[in-house]
């Protein structure tokens, strides 16, 4: 008796040892928001997937939501309480978040140094009143592509393919217009030209959004009129057309219709592979040779307060290990903010990535502040009205003057 009641006691003990073992076996089951379609797409899944295979503790389960509704189920799952464990953030909407208390605040939770890896310019962005609330993956700026045999047809040499400024790119254009009859430039005239290339101009001209003294959203209405003067003439001059159609804009380039296209580096995905486009990649001009600054944005990796510190700390071991893999993310075109990576040969290999590895140093990004997805959809609407001989260069920039102070006073 005494012997069969110390086995049904070892028997327990090791049921019990069991499932205490299978409990630490569970993994940390976690929920990721993309907004990624296409090459991008792919891409990222496959990388969730090998995080998945590599980390058997932690189980990502990624969910894709629609590109033009991502952000207000983003922030209605904020509210609500309903959001993902891990989401995708452009660092240009960061403040409109972060400023709601929402966000887990990150720097120091994060491996010591980690943060110092990233290009300085990007990493700022990615904080908000003083605090780290992102993991930045990415930069993707706006650069200059060009159709090699549109501008050979034009008689244009080869050395001179590639316009070092503002001026040089008009003649070249107008040469093109000239000679073949083809577009000099093209670009969506939407975001792509109101708020991207207009704010590539306006630093270029030597103006910021934010007041040194205050820290406040302000403009300089001068170089804001002189950044859309500089657009309406392409316009006026018939030397680009008028589409705020992205698509149709990218056909033209690809069946060799013009000759410049302003684009993100999210289009290297596809130009490389097209059949039959012979182009080049390269910085936007600059003004009389000064530093060529462009538009620029970044995905970054945001994690919403869950009140789980285990959850917490598993999406932090993705992001950590997300960023040492975005060799395979700058597949899609974009640049990597990680600087181990943006200087690896592995990176330095891809097609045409050296004619553009600096562009991301020269991005300027959105100011930290609140208010700017409010703004930056008035810059497209006035850009707009700019080309179509709506509305003047001065009238837009006083327009644009007194939005900014009325989203600042909000």
């Amino acid at each position: 008796m005494k012997k069969r009641v110390v086995s049904i006691v070892a028997m327990c003990a090791m049921m019990l040892s069991l499932a205490v073992a299978g409990a630490q076996a569970e993994p940390v089951k976690l929920t990721m928001w993309t907004l990624f379609s296409g090459g991008e797409g792919s891409i990222m899944t496959d990388l969730i997937s090998k995080f998945n295979a590599e980390h058997p503790d932690i189980v990502i389960e990624e969910q894709l939501i629609e590109w033009a509704q991502y952000y207000n189920k983003l922030l209605a799952g904020l509210i609500s309480g309903e959001s993902p464990d891990i989401g995708i953030m452009h660092l240009a909407v960061l403040p409109d978040y972060a400023s709601r208390d929402v966000l887990s605040p990150i720097g120091a939770l994060l491996e010591a140094g980690f943060a110092d890896k990233f290009l300085p310019n990007i990493i700022a962005q990615a904080q908000y009143d003083g605090k780290l609330y992102a993991i930045p993956i990415d930069t993707h700026p706006m650069v200059m592509y060009y159709n090699k045999k549109v501008l050979k047809d034009a008689g244009i040499p080869e050395d001179k393919y590639i316009p070092k400024t503002w001026d040089e790119l008009m003649a070249n254009a107008r040469t093109v217009k000239e000679k073949t009859g083809k577009w000099g430039l093209t670009l969506e005239t939407g975001a792509m030209l109101g708020e991207r290339w207009w704010i590539a101009l306006y630093h270029q001209l030597g103006a910021t959004f934010l007041d040194p003294a205050t820290g406040k959203l302000t403009l300089d209405t001068e170089k804001a009129a002189k950044a859309y003067e500089m657009i309406a003439t392409y316009y006026k001059d018939g030397l680009a057309i008028n589409s705020g159609d992205y698509n149709e804009c990218e056909a033209l380039f690809i069946n060799g219709d013009n000759a410049y296209h302003f684009n993100g580096v999210w289009a290297m995905s596809v130009y490389p592979t097209t059949e039959g486009l012979d182009f080049g990649v390269a910085s936007l001009p600059a003004i009389d040779g000064s530093k060529p600054f462009t538009w620029g944005d970044s995905h970054s990796l945001i994690f919403p307060k869950k009140g789980d510190d285990a959850k917490l700390k598993a999406a932090l071991t993705f992001g950590q290990w997300f960023s040492a893999h975005t060799m395979e993310w700058a597949k899609a075109g974009h640049l990597p903010v990680n600087g181990d990576v943006l200087k690896s040969e592995a990176f330095l290999s891809l097609p045409m990535r050296k004619d553009y590895i600096g562009v991301g140093e020269n991005a300027v990004l959105a100011p930290s502040v609140k208010g700017w997805t409010q703004l930056r959809t008035e810059m497209w609407e006035i850009g707009q009205r700019v080309v179509a001989g709506e509305l003047e260069p001065k009238a837009a920039a006083d327009e644009l003057k007194a939005k900014i102070e009325e989203v600042s006073a909000q």
